[in-house]
């Protein structure tokens, strides 16, 4: 995981497939309107303790022509969290979770394969809003230790902006800019809340349902990342959703504010929130 560019990002597949070793991207830029100061070197996240984030889940995703790969969180027995970019166009979405070392067998893993994908009726590409979307799983997932829903915000939570936290974000992204795989292992990032005041330096329209992550000690999300969670003091506030081109360092990272689509959660899915 590192500098930052929002995609797609899994390593997945059926147990009784091979896993792919080459894989596609879906990517979402943002053209930054400041330039910072470059340093080729990226110092990136560090790989996660197996299983510790057992909501972070794989997705590999088709459609008739093409195929990539994203992330996800698995919110209920029945529903994944994602991005809107990782589900649009996809008529099936191989949905792995349990897994630390997606290029292995795992005892842990599970691989279901869903063809149904709730993507928000307001998600527009172009602008980069609303990119926010859910998979249903084709049957009930059984918890276990490596596998537990992520915890979402209440709405009391719904006018924190959380600027100034430190927040998590994890996925098999690339871990530098000049990466051509995704990383064998489940890797993690912790990195300071910005406020849309201070991301709006960087970009134009940084509207209130986003949330910008520093790029400050170059790091960030990656491509393969698209879809992940970011995580606060054990909830979830953000789905990673955009960077900037070639996963530039010192740039921020963008998320999909979920406290600004809790009631489109509830109201898609089986998720019952606090209010």
């Amino acid at each position: 995981m590192k500098s930052f560019v929002a995609f797609l990002f899994i390593l997945t597949v059926s147990c009784t497939f091979s896993k792919p070793t080459n894989f596609g991207f879906r990517n979402l830029y943002k053209t930054p309107k400041t330039k910072v100061k470059i340093n080729p070197r990226i110092i990136g996240g560090q790989e996660a303790e197996p299983h510790s984030i057992p909501y972070q889940v794989l997705l590999e995703a088709h459609s008739e022509t093409q195929f990539w790969y994203c992330g996800g969180s698995l919110i209920s027995q029945n529903y994944v969290l994602t991005a809107e970019h990782c589900g649009v166009d996809a008529t099936e979405i191989y949905v792995t979770l349990g897994a630390h070392k997606p290029l292995e067998d795992e005892d842990t893993q599970i691989t279901l394969i869903s063809t149904e994908v709730k993507i928000h009726e307001d998600y527009d590409g172009d602008k980069l809003i609303n990119d926010i979307g859910l998979i249903k799983l084709p049957e009930p997932v059984t918890f276990t230790s490596a596998i537990q829903p992520a915890i979402l915000p209440s709405y009391h939570d719904s006018e924190n902006t959380y600027a100034g936290d430190t927040a998590r974000v994890s996925g098999w992204g690339l871990t530098s800019m000049y990466e051509t795989k995704l990383s064998e292992v489940l890797n993690y990032l912790d990195m300071e809340v910005m406020s849309n005041e201070a991301c709006i330096e960087f970009f134009e329209d940084v509207i209130p349902s986003i949330v910008c992550t520093s790029g400050e000690n170059e790091t960030g999300s990656c491509s393969g990342d698209s879809g992940g969670p970011l995580v606060f003091d054990d909830v979830q506030i953000g789905v990673v959703s955009f960077g900037v081109i070639f996963c530039m360092p010192s740039y921020p990272s963008g998320f999909t504010r979920i406290t600004s689509f809790l009631e489109w959660i509830e109201t898609n899915s089986d998720v019952e929130l606090n209010n």
